[in-house]
C-alpha cells in the first residue's frame, strides 16, 4: 500500500509540474510551442543530431529537406522530440532520448502506408513499414495543425505518382463523389481532396458510423459507436482509408484521419462476417489494417475487392527492399544512410 501511495504521490508532483509550467508560458508561446519547424542547415539542428548529419554532407551534398517536431514539454500528454529528413531513397526518423537519438531509416520500397490525422489543431504524421535494418516498425510524429504542410512533402513521396501497371483502363472512372453529397457533405469533401492530381476511382464505398444501443434511460436512448464513419477508396494507385477519430460523448465530429496505403504494397483483402463484414488489409511484414461494414454493403465491398490488381508475394515485396539497398551500397547510385 505504502508502494503505491508513493507511486500516485508522484504522480500528482507530475502533474502540479506540467501545470506549473503552463502557467509560465502565455498562450500563444503554448500554441508556437506545438508547431513543428523546418530545419535548414547542419547550422540550424540541435546538437544532439549533428553526428547524423555531418557524415552525409561531407562532400558537399546540399542539406535534405528535414522538419523538427516539438517534445509538447509541459504538456500533461508529452510527446518526444522528434526529426524527419528526405534522404532521397528514404526517410529517416530520429527520436531524441536525452543526450542522443534513436534512429529509424525507412526505404521508400519498403513503407506499407503512410497515415495523416488532422483533428481541430491536433495532428500527427505515421509511417508504417519495415526499416532499412529489416525490422517492421512504425514511427508517428505530433505537431500542431497549423504545421501541417511542413508534411506534404514526405507523403507526397510516399504516394504512388503513376497508374499502377496492373490495373486495367476499363476498371477506371472519373469520380467527383457527387452521389455522397446527400449522405455525408463532409466526407465528399474529403474524398475530392484526398485524390491526386490524374488518379482515377476504381471503387468506392461510404460507411456511416456504425453504433449498438446501449439503454434507453429518461426517454433518452445511449449508443455505443462500434466504427466511426468512414470511406474507402480503391483507385488506380492506392487505396485510400478516411475515417472519423472514435469519439465518447457528444455529436460533434471534427477533422480526419487518412490512410494512404500504395496498391503494390497490399498482399490480400479478405472479408470475414460475423454480424457485420470486416475487411481485412493485409500488408507485408504481417501488418494488418481492418474496416468494419454493415452486411447489406456486402456487394459493394466484393466489388472492391475484385477491383484490387493481383497482389505481388509479401516476401517479394520484401526482397525487392533488400535488393536495392544492397544494390545502393556496392554502386552508390545514391545516397543512403543505412541506420
Amino acid at each position: 500500500m505504502t508502494h503505491i501511495m508513493a507511486k500516485i504521490r508522484g504522480g500528482l508532483r507530475n502533474v502540479r509540474g506540467a501545470i506549473t509550467r503552463l502557467t509560465l508560458l502565455s498562450a500563444y508561446e503554448q500554441t508556437r510551442g506545438s508547431w513543428a519547424r523546418p530545419i535548414e542547415s547542419c547550422d540550424a539542428l540541435p546538437a544532439v543530431y549533428k553526428d547524423f548529419f555531418e557524415p552525409l554532407l561531407a562532400d558537399g551534398r546540399p542539406f535534405p529537406y528535414t522538419v523538427l517536431t516539438p517534445s509538447y514539454e509541459g504538456f500533461i500528454h508529452r510527446t518526444s522530440e522528434k526529426l524527419i529528413s528526405d534522404l532521397g531513397c528514404e526517410i529517416c526518423i530520429l527520436e531524441r532520448k536525452g543526450n542522443t537519438f534513436d534512429a529509424r531509416c525507412y526505404p521508400l520500397e519498403g513503407i506499407s502506408y503512410a497515415e495523416v490525422r488532422s483533428v481541430l489543431l491536433d495532428s500527427h504524421f505515421k509511417i508504417c513499414g519495415v526499416t532499412s535494418q529489416g525490422v517492421p516498425a512504425s514511427s508517428t510524429l505530433r505537431f500542431n495543425t497549423v504545421t501541417d504542410h511542413l508534411f506534404a512533402p514526405f507523403l507526397a513521396k510516399i504516394r504512388p505518382g503513376v497508374t499502377d501497371s496492373r490495373v486495367a483502363p476499363t476498371a477506371l472512372k472519373s469520380s467527383d463523389f457527387s452521389d455522397w453529397l446527400s449522405l455525408n457533405y463532409k466526407f465528399m469533401n474529403l474524398a475530392r481532396h484526398s485524390l491526386l492530381e490524374g488518379e482515377r476511382v476504381i471503387h468506392a464505398i461510404l460507411q456511416p458510423e456504425i453504433r449498438a444501443h446501449v439503454l434507453t434511460l429518461l426517454g433518452k436512448t445511449y449508443y455505443r459507436v462500434i466504427s466511426p464513419t468512414h470511406a474507402t477508396i480503391l483507385t488506380d494507385r492506392e487505396l485510400i482509408i478516411i475515417r472519423e477519430e472514435a469519439w465518447h460523448g457528444g455529436e460533434e465530429r471534427y477533422g480526419g484521419i487518412w490512410d494512404y496505403i500504395p496498391l503494390n504494397k497490399i498482399v490480400a483483402l479478405s472479408l470475414s462476417e460475423n454480424d457485420l463484414l470486416k475487411l481485412s488489409i493485409q500488408l507485408p511484414a504481417g501488418e494488418r489494417l481492418e474496416c468494419l461494414f454493415r452486411a447489406s454493403a456486402k456487394s459493394e465491398v466484393e466489388q472492391l475487392r475484385s477491383g484490387l490488381p493481383r497482389a505481388p508475394d509479401d516476401n517479394q515485396v520484401w526482397q525487392q527492399v533488400v535488393t536495392h539497398h544492397q544494390r545502393t551500397m556496392i554502386t552508390g547510385e545514391t545516397r543512403c544512410r543505412i541506420c
